[in-house]
């Protein structure tokens, strides 16, 4: 490419592989001339070596100028929109797609290889048969592989803008432009996503996995510590997505694999793991960047898949005895916010993956260090039956309930499920005692609460009274009538009549000993300062047809009832002391002193002579 300044001006002459030079001095003459070089003859005219001549000009003229006008990922997937919605591809897609793969086996070229893998990637999100293709893309792999493990300085590479960052707004850093980006930390993340999506559709067996050896995936790990510091967590991100993938490619193959005589443990064949065991305490940001994804993955179809696959590998890390303290005790108390939250917030569409969710479950919680943490175990078990629960009104999935004993069958769960019941029976006794509490806590009950609420009227106190009477009838012959309950904010109550009443009523020769014993019996629950002074009732002895003194019945810490306040009246204030008048001056003495008279009895009459003053004077009338 030659640069040309005249004037304010700037000119970029580009010549490509055919020979044509190209004057670009702007983008909009950038974005015109990719327009002619698209335009096919529409008489039919066109032969199959125009569609190849006019595909690699596309591929060189953006090639040529990409660092020029084609900076963000946004003008970048613009283009190849250009060129997939062509007739280039539009009617002739497998011939294309055959030829941009052999020229990128046979170029070298960085910038057209950057051009040529974006097209295939942006062709397969539009046709997924094109990714699940193994023809296609098994002579690439080890092309992409290459890519990744070209070593970059950190400090040059700022950022890279090739693909959105999880959850990202529409303000995030990925839709910038950042600095210069060096092309090889272009092609790196670029073949980073490509590698994973091939790894995410396809069916890899164990003869095709070989390609990916130890040594690649211990790259792979530390690119990602090496990028921990990175302001932008693209490229971070796209390494363990493209782990988890080909750990689910690893677990796959080794099952399929396993049926085979003398075959080996799948976790043995599983080199992701392998890997991972070997550098435990290096690869720290492995695990906490996986839980950091797991929480902040949205609900697309790309991040729900994500999801399933990390999954996965923490289930795998759960149930090995190796890696089942691989992580900390505080991102595992995270992970468990994460998956309470999913548990209940997923609809069921994603049925599958809530079943995921609690399959991984049951192992973070019995084999991991939170069998010995209690970090939200009400919560967890409350978030789990109500997955079970009413099940008269809807439909509950075998599956769902099956794993949702299984995880409520911990031992965990057992102890504080055990630990609940109990709590509940005591619950349950205790509601049975104060539903039939006796008349003195009805009492106490009133007198404590009359400052909180309101008087209750009458008759509404009369009949529960009757209510709790005749719920009981053994209770009353051994407890306080109702006339003994005592409230200050309302009117004394009539008895009920009795069995005793009526049979009082019925004896002529004892009724008017029983009125003198109910008048005294009332004077004495007048002068009485609270409910308790009274001790015994008075009753007529049945068989002698005499007064007898009823004994007193059982107090409340005999039956084992609570103590009963009561409260005590105060008693009334004394009369204020009358004031004596001010003394009344006579006269002065002769120095000039007030000489006053001394207030008597006498001066005033009192209200005895003026009572008999009186009757005098009516006896004279």
């Amino acid at each position: 490419m030659h640069v040309q300044t005249s004037g304010s001006k700037v000119n970029m002459l580009a010549e490509d592989d055919f020979g044509i030079v190209y004057l670009i001095e702007n983008a909009q003459q950038f974005w015109s001339e990719l327009d002619d070089v698209l335009r096919v003859p529409s008489d039919g005219s066109a032969t199959l070596s125009m569609l190849d001549t006019a595909l690699r000009r596309f591929v060189s003229l953006c090639a040529s100028y990409h660092e020029q006008f084609l900076q963000s990922p946004m003008q970048l997937e613009h283009a190849c929109s250009l060129l997939l919605d062509s007739e280039l591809f539009v009617f002739h897609s497998e011939r294309m797609c055959e030829l941009a793969i052999e020229d990128v086996e046979s170029k070298t070229d960085p910038h057209s290889q950057l051009i040529l893998y974006s097209v295939l990637l942006f062709h397969g999100h539009r046709q997924s048969n094109f990714i699940r293709s193994h023809k296609h893309w098994q002579p690439l792999i080890p092309l992409l592989m290459d890519h990744v493990l070209v070593e970059i300085n950190l400090d040059t590479e700022d950022v890279y803008l090739g693909a959105p960052s999880i959850s990202s707004s529409s303000g995030s850093r990925s839709s910038m432009v950042v600095g210069h980006i060096p092309i090889e930390a272009k092609l790196r993340s670029l073949s980073l996503r490509l590698l994973y999506e091939v790894c995410r559709v396809q069916k890899l067996s164990l003869h095709d996995l070989n390609v990916f050896n130890d040594q690649f995936l211990d790259n792979l790990f530390e690119l990602i510590e090496q990028t921990r510091f990175m302001p932008d967590e693209t490229l971070n991100y796209s390494v363990i997505k493209l782990i988890v993938a080909l750990n689910e490619q690893f677990m796959v193959a080794c099952l399929s694999n396993n049926q085979q005589p003398g075959a080996k443990e799948p976790e043995l064949q599983n080199r992701v793991l392998t890997v991972l065991i070997s550098r435990l305490g290096s690869s720290k940001t492995f695990g906490e960047n996986m839980i950091f994804m797991l929480n902040r993955a949205s609900r697309s179809a790309e991040d729900l898949c994500m999801q399933l696959l990390v999954l996965k590998l923490l289930y795998i890390l759960f149930t090995n005895k190796a890696t089942s303290e691989y992580f900390y005790t505080n991102d595992l108390c995270v992970l468990v916010d994460v998956f309470l939250r999913e548990l209940v917030d997923l609809d069921e569409e994603s049925e599958s993956l809530r079943h995921t969710y609690l399959r991984v479950m049951h192992p973070l919680l019995t084999k991991t260090q939170m069998r010995d943490v209690p970090y939200k175990r009400p919560q967890i078990v409350l978030a789990l039956e109500s997955l079970i629960q009413n099940g008269n009104i809807r439909d509950i999935n075998p599956t769902t309930k099956r794993l949702v004993e299984r995880c409520l069958g911990g031992e965990w769960c057992m102890q504080l499920r055990r630990t609940s019941h109990d709590k509940e029976t005591l619950k349950r006794q205790g509601d049975f005692r104060h539903s039939s509490p006796s008349h003195d806590i009805i009492a106490s009950t009133r007198q404590d609460t009359v400052s909180s609420r309101a008087p209750t009227s009458p008759d509404v106190e009369h009949d529960s009274a009757s209510k709790a009477l005749s719920s009981k009838p053994k209770v009353i012959k051994h407890c306080r009538s109702v006339e003994s309950v005592h409230n200050p904010t309302s009117p004394r109550l009539p008895p009920p009549r009795s069995v005793k009443t009526t049979y009082i009523r019925s004896s002529p020769d004892s009724a008017t000993s029983l009125a003198a014993a109910t008048i005294a019996a009332s004077r004495r629950r007048e002068k009485a300062s609270s409910a308790d002074d009274v001790t015994s009732a008075v009753a007529l002895h049945p068989e002698k047809g005499v007064l007898v003194q009823q004994p007193r019945p059982p107090s409340s810490s005999s039956l084992n009832l609570p103590p009963v306040n009561h409260k005590v009246r105060r008693p009334a204030p004394a009369p204020p002391k009358r004031r004596k008048p001010p003394p009344v001056p006579v006269g002065t003495t002769n120095s000039g002193a007030t000489i006053t008279a001394i207030a008597t009895s006498a001066s005033t009459p009192a209200l005895g002579q003026l009572g008999r003053s009186n009757k005098l004077a009516c006896r004279q009338l």
